[in-house]
């Protein structure tokens, strides 16, 4: 495994997920991103997605395909295609594991007001998902087996 983590490239739209523990039918634990220096920290999956999307939207990638409106004034935007400021190297994050199961989830698409790519789990093995209930279901399972 560690010779093919050498050699692998880790997508900037992907984020490692480290799942530390898992309680009543959710879990909980940390993602790493090449576009954040620091790991972010999840109580649950709705968290989990919710960080996830808010690191996107800072950072311009992947683009969203639809504009969030906010009652609380305009909030900043990037407008066309980003090419992120990276802060981790893909060794780094390769490295990164959970006490419990790691997986990356690779963000292809944001459109329709949702996500769109591919799972990939520790055994790697690749989980295509068009929406986040897909993507939530696709972890379940991995859970589930292991």
């Amino acid at each position: 495994m560690e010779d093919k983590n050498k050699s692998r490239t880790y997508p900037a739209n992907s984020i490692r997920v480290c799942i530390d523990s898992d309680i009543a039918n959710d879990f909980q634990g940390k993602f790493y991103s090449k576009m954040n220096r620091e790991p972010v920290s999840f109580r649950d999956f709705g968290e989990l997605i919710v960080l996830a999307d808010k690191l996107f939207d800072m950072r311009g990638y992947p683009q969203t395909f639809q504009e969030k409106r906010s009652f609380r004034g305009m909030a900043a935007r990037k407008g066309g295609y980003a090419t992120p400021e990276l802060f981790l190297e893909d060794e780094e994050i390769l490295a990164k594991q959970g006490a419990r199961y790691t997986f990356d989830i690779l963000v292809q698409s944001r459109r329709r007001a949702g996500w769109q790519g591919v799972l990939l789990s520790e055994d790697g093995i690749m989980h295509e998902y068009q929406s986040e209930m897909e993507l939530l279901k696709e972890i379940d399972a991995l859970l589930a087996a292991k």
